[in-house]
């Protein structure tokens, strides 16, 4: 059994006789036939049963051209995703992205990230700006960005959202902090620490604050500026603590301070997914998106 004789045997299931069969495959009905024929004496079972006027399937007969028909779908699935990865090597193109990012809480993806995607489609020139997840999304929105990576899902009409990975949050304290011999830190031992305030409003916020108040914590939150200077201060002088992205360049911002997994029965994840518009015609982000998946994937392995 080959695949052109379940090619042939659904055609001619489908059209009800070898000629017209023949005539969708651009073969002789002849050719049809024999690879139907020779298909039902191999299998050793009665296929098909001719009348005046077309050619039935019998039961199995019916079974097998369902069954055959969803191979033929899966390869040829197959061969159209073979073809997308042959054409994106050579794919020529540009895209602009909007990556959600923290110069002083830390970041998902890292400039160095996408250094193997530049290596593997030299001829796609990939704009990456990184700027806060909710200027991200609003470029995206006014038009400026061909796609952003954002945290927490986007559930606007119009847009289309993949969700990446959850990146687990971690959280820093100063050395001198109370907490900083602990193996891990439970949200409920945060009670009377000033809590810095998340960068996100539109997702990061809510979400913490939802799993400090389930745990009797008043989420009285710290607004700080956008700086290390500020933070490290905040860590410091104020025995405050913010939560983070695994990272590991915060030990060289804050060498004064430590990164304390949030525990187990504890814990805090938030999204990031990558979003664009449903009516973009811009072939290279289907390239982006695989390579995004798989890279997602690839840090989930290393526990990043």
């Amino acid at each position: 059994m080959n695949i052109n004789q379940l090619e042939y045997f659904v055609a001619t299931v489908r059209h009800g006789s070898f000629s017209s069969a023949a005539k969708e495959l651009f073969v002789a009905p002849q050719t049809v036939s024999k690879a139907v024929n020779d298909l039902e004496r191999e299998l050793r079972v009665s296929l098909y049963e001719r009348t005046k006027r077309s050619i039935e399937p019998t039961p199995f007969g019916q079974m097998l051209s369902a069954r055959a028909s969803e191979i033929l779908s899966r390869l040829a699935e197959l061969e159209s995703l073979a073809k997308n990865q042959a054409s994106s090597q050579t794919e020529e193109g540009s895209a602009t992205f909007a990556i959600a990012c923290s110069p002083c809480r830390g970041n998902a993806l890292l400039p160095s990230d996408f250094k193997p995607f530049d290596e593997a489609h030299p001829h796609i020139r990939l704009e990456r700006t990184f700027h806060p997840s909710g200027v991200c999304l609003a470029a995206l929105e006014e038009g400026v960005v061909d796609a952003a990576i954002v945290t927490g899902r986007v559930t606007k009409p119009g847009i289309e959202c993949v969700h990446l990975l959850s990146s687990s949050l971690s959280l820093v304290v100063s050395q001198n902090h109370p907490l900083a011999d602990r193996s891990s830190v439970a949200l409920d031992e945060l009670h009377g620490t000033p809590i810095a305030e998340p960068e996100d409003l539109r997702y990061c916020r809510s979400v913490i604050a939802i799993r400090l108040m389930a745990k009797g914590v008043d989420p009285d939150f710290v607004i700080l500026p956008p700086y290390v200077a500020s933070h490290r201060a905040f860590l410091e002088d104020e025995m405050g603590a913010f939560f983070a992205m695994n990272d590991p360049t915060l030990a060289a911002l804050y060498p004064k301070a430590v990164v304390l997994p949030v525990a187990p029965e504890d814990p805090v994840s938030i999204p990031l997914c990558l979003a664009y518009a449903q009516n973009s015609d811009n072939r290279v982000l289907a390239t982006v998106e695989s390579y995004l998946i798989n890279l997602a994937a690839r840090m989930r392995k290393r526990g990043r």
